[in-house]
């Protein structure tokens, strides 16, 4: 498990950074919609990205097949589990698709000291050689707490991940960055009908994502309690909810709304300067 002072200093680092890059664009006082959108398309990137990663996790602590047999395939991973030591093995040997529309390659592990099941469980992810859509994903750390169920019976989870890199290379062969860091909870609200995982669950999600966006500008997003995000597992994304996303570099701040009449849709709206302009998840 990753040590209490070694994670500050990877999360002091990383804010140092933040703040750095911010210092560097502080003459920008014009603004430019494009750069605006694909600072806040990079936030919507990695949101997405992180909810569909954890999705594969969560639907692995409620498999059946995985809690009875030890061994089972989920999003288009080979999974494994053990109970001493806790753990969970998310394989994807080769590039294979993870019904969400997305490439994965590599592997991810959850591990805890203690269960995946109960309050207070600690649940550590890590990731080793992995790709995402080809891009090469470098993760500190995410780390899961197991809370205890709301008023409502439905399960909480607190979940923050450190120091994320997501590396992309256009066809000249540069590079280009998302980096973050996120600290939210999830609630997950369970189909009554199955204690396993079924096509009806659904996560609510509220907290923060900071970082850098590929065009080197910052954004520091925040979802209310009010305006919840859905994600949802018949959807393949964001299903409803509001993002206040704060640029630093530009004068105005911008609103991402993924509610586009409650559907599953490749598609959101940003509304920045009393402007709406709507973009994709995913290129098709």
């Amino acid at each position: 498990m990753l040590k209490i002072s070694s994670g500050l200093m990877f999360s002091s680092i990383f804010v140092l950074m933040v703040l750095l890059n911010t210092s560097c664009h502080k003459e920008n006082t014009s603004f430019n919609y494009n750069q605006a959108i694909e600072t806040v398309s990079s936030y919507v990137e990695a949101q997405q990205m992180t909810d569909l990663l954890l999705n594969t996790y969560f639907k692995s602590i409620t498999d059946s097949t995985l809690l009875t047999s030890g061994i089972s395939e989920i999003d288009g991973a080979n999974v494994t589990y053990t109970i001493s030591p806790a753990k969970i093995v998310i394989n994807y040997p080769y590039s294979k698709t993870d019904g969400y529309g997305h490439y994965r390659k590599g592997k991810y592990e959850a591990v805890s000291e203690t269960s995946f099941f109960n309050p207070d469980d600690v649940i550590n992810l890590t990731f080793t050689n992995f790709y995402y859509d080809n891009d090469s994903l470098n993760i500190n750390n995410i780390t899961i707490i197991n809370k205890d169920k709301n008023t409502n019976n439905n399960s909480v989870f607190n979940i923050s991940g450190d120091d994320i890199y997501r590396e992309t290379a256009d066809s000249t062969g540069n590079t280009s960055y998302i980096k973050y860091q996120f600290q939210q909870e999830f609630v997950l609200h369970k189909d009554v009908s199955s204690t396993y995982h079924t096509q009806n669950d659904y996560f609510s999600i509220v907290g923060d994502l900071m970082g850098i966006a590929q065009n080197t500008f910052t954004f520091n997003a925040s979802i209310l309690d009010t305006s919840k995000l859905i994600v949802a597992y018949d959807c393949n994304w964001i299903k409803s909810g509001i993002a206040n996303i704060q640029l630093p570099d530009f004068i105005y701040n911008s609103v991402a709304d993924f509610s586009i009449d409650g559907d599953c849709v490749n598609m959101y709206s940003v509304f920045t300067d009393d402007t709406r302009i709507t973009s994709a998840f995913d290129t098709e």
